[in-house]
């Protein structure tokens, strides 16, 4: 057996101390657009509580793939939203996270947000 050292892991672990791992994968998706009113308010992504298994949330982009955002958002939790998504990020973030309405953006410009999709 050939070890190699990994500079760092995120795992998760059952309380006896086994690897648990996401095997099941998605059954079905959603998504949508949330534009966010004012700058530097964060708003909730989904207004409602929405089990899922994770989040993709990406900048807007038009349908020839042009930014329509003109600053970076962000975003994060309830606390804070540190996470950038860059103006010509289309490819976007994943959020491992157990609902979707637990998720705030922060928007660097008025009425600027992203898309986003959502996995059951």
């Amino acid at each position: 057996m050939t070890r190699k050292w990994i500079n760092s892991a995120d795992v998760e672990v059952s309380a006896a101390g086994a690897v648990l791992t996401d095997a099941a994968g998605c059954s079905s998706m959603v998504g949508g657009t949330k534009i966010v009113a004012l700058a530097a308010t964060p708003e909730k992504l989904v207004a409602n509580p929405t089990p899922c298994r994770r989040v993709r949330i990406m900048s807007r982009v038009d349908a020839n793939g042009l930014p329509l955002n003109t600053k970076p958002c962000f975003v994060g939790d309830s606390a804070g939203q540190n996470i950038p998504v860059m103006v010509s990020n289309y490819e976007g973030v994943i959020v491992p996270i157990d609902d979707a309405s637990k998720v705030y953006v922060k928007a660097g410009a008025n009425g600027e947000g992203v898309n986003y999709r959502i996995f059951v």
